[in-house]
């Protein structure tokens, strides 16, 4: 399967305990990830109306008495096989540790679904070629300013691989003491 933007997984993510219409993904994704994500209305709708398209989503109009009928979005199988692969998948760039790494750390938690720790694991092993990619790249480096560059991206995934070993373990920890 293609690679999707992770925005399209958190969406995914969203809906995985169940159905709901555009206004309480909203609401969820403002409540539960608002530090980390963000996605507009516009947005939104979009993507939901591109998961569909692909299969990953389907789409019912729901009557409401006093109002007029609402959209209400739901996982297909194909999608939540798609969400759970993201989900259990290292991310491939440091720079995607600050957003999507999280988001799969607290859709582990807020879904209850084991395999958080496996992904930590997983994820320090990842990071760990990387940074060994990058220092030697640096020990080969000859220009200063290159060198200085590589070293702050090699102190930037030693910092991560702290965080990970600590606290992201902790958390997984905490919830599935034995996962």
């Amino acid at each position: 399967m293609k690679t999707k933007p992770s925005t399209e997984y958190v969406l995914l993510g969203t809906l995985f305990s169940g159905q709901k219409h555009g206004y309480e993904i909203m609401q969820f994704l403002e409540s539960a990830l608002e530090s980390t994500w963000r996605v507009s209305t516009s947005q939104l709708y979009v993507l939901l109306k591109r998961l569909e398209g692909e299969g990953l989503l389907r789409s019912s109009l729901e009557a409401q008495e006093t109002r007029p009928s609402k959209r209400v979005f739901s996982l297909t199988p194909v999608g939540k096989n798609a969400f759970l692969e993201w989900l259990r998948s290292p991310v491939k760039h440091v720079r995607d540790l600050r957003i999507e790494f999280l988001a799969k750390l607290f859709f582990f938690r807020r879904l209850s679904l084991q395999g958080g720790n496996d992904l930590v694991s997983a994820q320090v092993k990842a990071l760990e070629e990387i940074k060994g990619r990058i220092q030697k790249r640096q020990d080969r480096e000859n220009d200063l300013f290159n060198k200085l560059v590589l070293g702050i991206k090699v102190m930037t995934v030693a910092s991560w691989l702290k965080w990970l070993r600590t606290q992201a373990t902790h958390f997984m920890k905490e919830f599935h003491p034995h996962d």
